[in-house]
């Protein structure tokens, strides 16, 4: 990172508030050259039917840059973080990501090895949302780990579209779901029938209501997959040890009469950055009173991402 310029003499008088973060942890996914393959951790989302691994996501290749410190800015304002690498219902406010822009980073953690942060280890438990827990509602996701055969996966989305007369694959699996419990005695028979000629994939029948006869069908019942699904679900990890950056440093954020006084009413005084990192408030002070040496201007921080690992 460049040096930064120092203060301008007009903005001597300006106003400055000194943070100090302390243990902000950075974790990144390492290849076969120091790659944690030991930490497949899944994420599996029931509603939008997503389905990545962590390692596979883009991340910032700075490790610290303008979203991270908007991000805490906006917690120690006492506004909600917006996430830097999904879309989001909120938004972030304007005026917290442009003081983000204008504030300078330092950061006190010494680089070794070829410019590098030394890495440490550390402990981990952590679990995906909702993970072991049998009674997860099925999406499309764990319905493929379910079949476990292509070919037969793709013939029961055929089946589905073909007597729903929908893209069954366009709407989670849990509506359809209630779409074939309202449908006809004669479709769901033939639904019925389908899977069955399927073999090995009888589960699917109970999901989606088996045919008990007399024209009647049993309630859905998932729990003839949650076996095959706990299968799936050791493939996550939530116990580990983890290799990671520790990161420490300072920030100098430039605020207003109005930006203090809020602090005054409703900031906690602390906030969070990257994973763990204690933030905490050091004072407010006029420019004359600083030394920005050593400190570089946040916004001329590349945002510049990874290109996420695919799997093989």
């Amino acid at each position: 990172m460049k040096k930064n310029l120092q203060i301008k003499k007009q903005e001597k008088m300006n106003k400055y508030l000194l943070l100090n973060f302390r243990n902000a942890k950075l974790f990144r996914r390492f290849n076969k050259n120091n790659e944690n393959f030991r930490t497949k951790d899944y994420s599996i989302n029931q509603y939008y039917d997503t389905y990545c691994k962590r390692h596979e996501l883009p991340s910032f290749i700075e490790p610290i840059t303008v979203y991270q410190i908007s991000n805490m800015l906006h917690v120690l304002f006492n506004e909600r973080p917006i996430p830097s690498l999904r879309e989001s219902f909120y938004k972030r406010v304007d005026h917290y990501f442009e003081m983000a822009e204008k504030s300078l980073l330092k950061i006190n953690t010494p680089k070794i090895n070829f410019g590098q942060f030394p890495l440490e280890t550390m402990h981990m438990k952590k679990s995906v949302w909702n993970s072991w827990n049998p009674n997860i509602p099925l999406n499309w996701e764990l319905v493929r780990r379910y079949v476990d055969d292509e070919e037969k996966y793709l013939k029961f989305i055929s089946i589905l579209d073909l007597n729903v007369g929908i893209n069954s694959k366009k709407i989670p699996f849990y509506r359809i779901k209630e779409i074939i419990a309202t449908l006809d005695t004669e479709t769901r028979l033939k639904i019925n029938d389908s899977i069955v000629e399927l073999k090995k994939c009888s589960g699917l029948i109970y999901a989606l209501g088996r045919y008990s006869g007399n024209g009647k069908f049993s309630a859905q019942d998932d729990s003839k997959l949650v076996a095959k699904y706990v299968n799936c679900s050791a493939k996550t990890v939530n116990i580990w040890v983890e290799k990671n950056y520790n990161l420490s440093g300072e920030i100098i954020v430039p605020v207003s009469d109005d930006d203090i006084h809020r602090l005054e009413v409703t900031s906690k005084g602390f906030a969070n950055l990257l994973d763990g990192g204690f933030v905490w408030i050091d004072s407010v002070k006029s420019g004359s009173e600083i030394s920005d040496e050593g400190f570089t201007i946040v916004g001329s921080i590349s945002t510049k991402m990874t290109t996420p690992v695919i799997s093989t």
